[in-house]
């Protein structure tokens, strides 16, 4: 999440609406040329294409997305899958605190500290949050206006912490492909779970639980798996001895190694060898 941003973000919610087909009667695409509105929005229903100068980004059911302000917008639809939504209508100012007085101004900025299209699908319980928001609206109790803000604060926030997660998903996923490819390269040396963590500076747990996450095998079983590849090639693939074999590929015991070859393959690496 941008803090700094949203330290600053005081916003005032419009209207709150539900688009459904009404909403695309006698065209398949709404054109916003330049759009001076501020829209948030969550794809209930349907597929559809939010096109802007950046580029054109698929929606589907759980697309969360925005319209930048002061951006050539084009909203479009499938005929036979129409996209149904919530829609919220806001605007903001950013807020300054100096001692005991407060100012506001209009933002510096077009767009909000996040991508256009957030798929939001496998976040238990978000449409819920449009759901009740979009029911506030329409019931306009007393205190309505303050509860719609803290709503949409809290929806914005949802939104932030999942591209948060995801974000520290992809660089885990990078940093646990580089550690594979450490393995590949020196499966020869020892090889240790809290050296192979703090060379990609995890935690050794947390490296533990994303190398898992992402390989399917612990660190340990994909080293021997590493291991026993190049040993049944070099079987294979040359004349050198079991024990010869057994130190190349990073195993200073050899009885050892064929104990950890044979529950690898089904064999001995002299059977291995011979077949």
């Amino acid at each position: 999440m941008d803090s700094a941003f949203f330290m600053r973000f005081y916003p005032k919610i419009i209207d709150v609406l539900m688009r459904d087909e009404k909403f695309w009667y006698g065209r398949l695409a709404r054109t916003f040329e330049c759009s001076l509105k501020r829209n948030f929005m969550y794809v209930l229903h349907g597929s559809g294409t939010l096109t802007v100068e950046s580029g054109s980004f698929p929606l589907t059911a759980g697309s969360a997305f925005y319209f930048p302000f002061r951006h050539h917008i084009r909203l479009s639809t499938e005929k036979n899958n129409m996209l149904q939504f919530y829609s919220v209508h806001y605007d903001y100012k950013w807020i300054d605190w100096d001692d005991n007085s407060i100012t506001g101004a209009p933002p510096a900025q077009d767009s909000l500290p996040i991508p256009l299209v957030t798929q939001m699908a496998d976040m238990e319980g978000f449409p819920l949050r449009l759901q009740e928001l979009y029911e506030l609206w329409q019931r306009k109790d007393a205190d309505y206006e303050w509860q719609a803000r803290l709503a949409f604060m809290n929806i914005l926030n949802d939104v932030c912490s999942m591209n948060a997660r995801r974000q520290e998903g992809d660089l885990a996923r990078r940093a646990i492909a580089r550690s594979m490819e450490y393995i590949r390269l020196h499966y020869g040396q020892p090889l240790e779970r809290d050296e192979l963590a703090e060379l990609v500076s995890m935690s050794p747990t947390y490296y533990s639980v994303m190398f898992k996450r992402v390989t399917g095998c612990t660190p340990t079983q994909y080293i021997t798996k590493v291991r026993m590849d190049k040993a049944k090639e070099l079987l294979v693939c040359s004349d050198r001895m079991v024990s010869e074999v057994a130190r190349e590929v990073g195993f200073q015991d050899p009885l050892y190694f064929a104990r950890v070859f044979s529950a690898h393959t089904g064999m001995s690496p002299r059977d291995y060898r011979k077949c």
